[in-house]
């Protein structure tokens, strides 16, 4: 039987779904219903049905798990970007381990999955972690703001403090948004035409203290500059400001090349004991924290030594890269994105790190000249985007057939579905879920394989 959309009904909710969202049957059918959480029995309203599921609304809990809380923050409804912060942290991690066990049920035929997937890698700071935001800028009744759209929608949340990321950052982008009414700049509006502000980029990292800001607009204006000026002028934190043409036909925020409009060029950090300098624009991991927390565990479950050599593909700005060329004969670490390798060429350069090679390209451009011109890579460790391996890659695995795979993964229906493809040549040793961003339903991963 079809459910239809403003039918109420008792659910039991029996497991957590993929985007946090609590997952009960009605005559077989999965009604996903945002909110919920396993083991708890709703009343709920279908707001959306379709031919084999539906998406539901609470409207009380008649049962509540012995884990829910009152969300801190005080944007929790209207934001919806912390989809899980009405869940006890403790039970977000075990949540997290338990969908890549579902996962893996549903797309491979592992056996003894169970054992396989460890308990969830995190940190004792599940607030204030993050060192990067993408923030919105729109036009309101109340002027110019600053804030979010909530996830798959346009609606837009103001937020003047995010409780996920550093208080730098908050104290920062009120600054801007300060500075961009004071100069009377307004966001593009597509109605009329008129506005040149898209978004508002920000890294900070506490170690160093330092600050890159990147704002997004339509077109330059003389204004800018001004603003820029004030904000480095302001914050000591601050130490570079640029800006970047939005690209209406990417999903990329920064999609064209920055340009510097004050300060400097690049902004540093420390990872471990190696000191960065990186591009406001290039890539680096939110959670720089449990980036060494996954380092950790790869290198206490695989042995490197002098001889080996490891691929390291879609390295980011080669910061792992520095890591592993302590132990191993030589790294080769790929990515495609230019800012992000030239960053890790400045870092291997000022480190004075001579056993890594740094290769501007894809992936599967790369890796048949590699694998043809070498012995053997006795590691592959590989940290793809949320759609995971592509088929060609999956391919190349297959046929060259490296000694241990390391698969960083930020989607588990992915990861679960390329492991399957590799399970003829591979075996699991085991999989780690990874909480790289505490709060929301993102589940990231470190799974390892042998050769069999």
């Amino acid at each position: 039987m079809k459910l239809i959309e403003n039918q109420k009904l008792k659910l039991n909710i029996r497991k957590q779904g993929i985007n946090g969202e609590g997952i009960g049957y009605f005559n077989r059918i999965a009604v996903f219903v945002p909110g919920a959480i396993r083991k708890e029995v709703v009343n709920i309203e279908i707001v959306k049905a379709y031919d084999n599921y539906a998406v539901g609304e609470i409207i009380d809990i008649e049962r509540e798990s012995t884990k829910r809380i009152l969300p801190p923050c005080k944007f929790y409804d209207d934001c919806g970007n912390c989809d899980m912060q009405h869940i006890e942290y403790n039970e977000q991690l075990k949540i997290k381990q338990l969908l890549l066990v579902q996962a893996f049920k549903r797309y491979t035929e592992l056996d003894m999955v169970k054992s396989k997937v460890k308990k969830t890698i995190s940190l004792d700071k599940p607030f204030n972690y993050g060192n990067y935001a993408e923030m919105v800028l729109r036009n309101t009744n109340f002027g110019l703001n600053i804030g979010y759209f909530k996830p798959n929608t346009n609606h837009f949340a103001y937020i003047d403090n995010c409780m996920i990321k550093e208080e730098e950052i908050n104290n920062i982008s009120q600054l801007a948004l300060k500075l961009f009414r004071k100069y009377k700049l307004k966001a593009y509006d597509m109605r009329n035409k008129e506005g040149i502000l898209y978004n508002l980029v920000i890294r900070y990292f506490s170690d160093s203290d330092e600050a890159g800001l990147v704002i997004v607009v339509k077109e330059n204006n003389p204004k800018l500059k001004m603003i820029a000026k004030e904000l480095v002028d302001t914050f000591t934190s601050i130490k570079s400001v640029g800006y970047t043409i939005f690209n209406p036909n990417s999903k990329l925020i920064i999609y064209n090349p920055v340009e510097i409009l004050a300060g400097v060029n690049c902004i540093s950090t420390n990872y471990r004991e190696f000191t960065l300098a990186l591009p406001i624009d290039a890539y680096f991991p939110m959670n720089k924290h449990v980036l060494e927390k996954i380092d950790d565990y790869i290198l206490k479950n695989i042995t490197i030594d002098k001889y080996d050599n490891i691929l390291n593909l879609y390295s980011m700005s080669g910061i792992t890269s520095l890591n592993y060329a302590k132990y191993a004969k030589k790294v080769f670490a790929i990515d495609y994105s230019k800012v992000s390798t030239e960053a890790a060429k400045l870092n291997i350069e000022e480190n004075n790190i001579s056993n890594i090679e740094v290769i501007q390209d894809h992936v599967e451009g790369a890796l048949p000249k590699l694998f043809k011109s070498r012995s053997k890579f006795d590691f592959v460790i590989f940290n793809p985007p949320r759609q995971g391996l592509s088929k060609v890659m999956v391919d190349l695995l297959n046929k060259f057939v490296p000694k241990t795979l390391v698969y960083i993964s930020k989607n588990p229906s992915t990861l679960a579905k390329d492991i399957n493809d590799l399970f003829d040549n591979y075996n699991v040793r085991e999989i780690a879920p990874v909480d790289m961003h505490p709060q929301t339903a993102s589940i990231h991963s470190v799974t390892i394989l042998d050769k069999k």
